[in-house]
């Protein structure tokens, strides 16, 4: 869903790319590692499972597609990415969701799949061939997809599989020097919807090097960046209540190419 989402947008952008200043699409390799923890309950219980005890580990590296447009003091950007993060370790605190109980100190094989799919927009607020700030916002559809399976119960499992859209606001600045371009971008917000809440911070710095540059176009460019993303999730529903506060991020390199 998330690729034919992304793939969509490209296919409106590209085509006019003619007609603009700049149109471009890269793909970039992502190793993320997680922390953070997890409290899943149908009581009042208010102890939480240390991820990294459970033993979720660095993903072994994803794919992510991302499409910019460029069009004077306009910068859009949509990106999709989807990490899987597993492995086998002990839950420190008492699991209950949906009639199904993991009890503290159980052994247990984790398995945590977070798919994101962000749009942002910013307008330069300074502008400049060298430096320039932009600000604006956008938005992200945030799936997490988790199975905790204890090994000491058989058959004993919680699964958890929500979607969260979240607004977001956004910062966008870039420095351009003597064929390298460091931009880093800044976007999150908490809200609040009937009881349940959202708060992320998304952080994505790259330092590229142009490869092709024809007639002062850039056609080409690696790159180097570190992506870091914060989320904090809490929600009641009929199964029970569940408090996802982790944090997911790693470096990335890639290439660019430019329309």
């Amino acid at each position: 869903m998330r690729l034919r989402l992304l793939a969509a947008t490209a296919a409106l952008l590209l085509p006019t790319a003619c007609g603009l200043p700049q149109a471009g699409i890269s793909m970039r390799y992502l190793n993320l590692d997680v922390e953070g923890d997890i409290l899943v309950t149908e009581t009042s219980s208010t102890s939480s499972a240390d991820l990294e005890t459970m033993g979720l580990q660095e993903d072994e590296g994803v794919f992510s597609p991302r499409v910019d447009l460029e069009w004077g003091g306009f910068h859009l950007s949509a990106s999709s990415s989807q990490t899987d993060h597993s492995g086998q370790g002990v839950v420190e605190a008492e699991l209950e969701y949906d009639g199904e109980t993991i009890t503290a100190g159980s052994n247990v094989q984790s398995d945590f799949e977070l798919g994101l799919t962000n749009v942002l927009m910013t307008w330069d607020v300074i502008p400049g061939d060298t430096v320039e700030i932009g600000l604006g916002f956008g938005a992200m559809l945030m799936d997490l997809d988790a199975n905790i399976q204890s090994l000491d119960a058989p058959g004993q499992n919680v699964e958890l599989d929500e979607q969260f859209p979240i607004p977001m606001l956004a910062g966008r600045a870039g420095v351009e020097l003597a064929g390298f371009d460091l931009e880093g971008v800044l976007a999150g917000m908490s809200v609040n919807v009937d009881g349940d809440e959202a708060t992320v911070l998304d952080l994505d710095v790259a330092l590229s090097y142009e490869l092709v540059d024809l007639g002062g176009a850039v056609c080409g460019e690696l790159f180097l960046g570190y992506r870091s993303f914060d989320i904090d999730v809490q929600y009641d529903d009929d199964e029970g209540a569940v408090d996802f506060d982790s944090s997911f991020n790693g470096p990335y390199f890639g290439i660019a190419l430019s329309f």
